[in-house]
This record gives structure tokens, sequence and C-alpha cells, in this order.
């Protein structure tokens, strides 16, 4: 009864987060792909690519910091960080990813700044939502592994 009531609660905050824009429908086919066989699936491509986003995150901080703005690198920068938010169904962070390439198609340097956090922002909020249903899956797994053994 409890994994049941945990399954639901994960369904019903995968369900607010599409609604929020948050996610797309590009998650529910990466959930998908998670088996019995590799129950660690979904955790192993969240952590995956919060590693890679980070390490974009920096490097366009690092970019956005110097004295004249390289706006093709951003862009470029932005572009790979809008890919890899498209692969988890990150929707609202490839939607701020695209408003920092067009910042640059612009040469704005303040509409790079205010995209850029628009970026960060959305990357937290997407972290948080990714690592919140991961480990939601943690526990039901743990729960119905506990169940089997009794």
């Amino acid at each position: 009864m409890v994994g049941t009531d945990l399954r639901q609660q994960l369904r019903n905050y995968i369900q607010s987060s599409h609604e929020q824009g948050i996610l797309d429908e590009t998650f529910d086919r990466v959930k998908n792909l998670e088996s019995d066989g590799n129950p660690q699936f979904l955790s192993e491509i969240f952590s995956m690519f919060c590693h890679d986003a980070e390490n974009g995150i920096a490097e366009l901080a690092r970019f956005l910091d110097e004295p004249v703005i390289d706006y093709e690198n951003v862009s470029a920068f932005a572009h790979q960080l809008k890919g890899s938010s498209s692969s988890v169904g990150g929707n609202r962070m490839v939607l701020a990813c695209c408003e920092l390439r067009q910042a640059c198609s612009n040469k704005t340097k303040e509409g790079c700044f205010e995209a850029f956090d628009k970026v960060k922002r959305e990357y937290c909020i997407l972290r948080d939502n990714l690592n919140f249903i991961a480990q939601m899956e943690k526990t039901i797994l743990t729960n119905e592994a506990r169940r089997r053994s009794q």
C-alpha cells in the first residue's frame, strides 16, 4: 500500500512538473527506458546531465566574465546546454538556452547576462526536480525489495 501511495505521489509530482513546463514528453520517453535490469538508469542519466550542465554553466560564466564577450562561443555553449537539457526533457531550461542564444545573435551584453541568469535559475529548478524524482524512485525500489524479502 505504501509503495502504491509513493508511486502515485511520484506520478503526481511528474504531472505537476509537466504542467509547470519544467518537463516535457522527452522526459517520459527517457523514464520509460528504465527497466528492472537497470533500476539506476534514471539516476545515472540525471547525474551525467547535472555534471555536464554544471560544467557548461561554468564555461558560460567564464565567457560572460570576459571584458569583451565572445558571442559565438557563448552561443555554442548555450547550444550544447540546450541539447543536453532537451535530452532529459528539461523544457524550460531549453527555452532559457534559446533566449541566451538569441541574445548572443543580437550581441547584447545585458541581454546575455539576463538570459544567463534565467538559464542558471532554470537549471536549479530542473536539477532539483530530477533529484527529487530519482530519490523517490530509489525509495520505491528499496521498499519493494524489502517487501519481497519478507
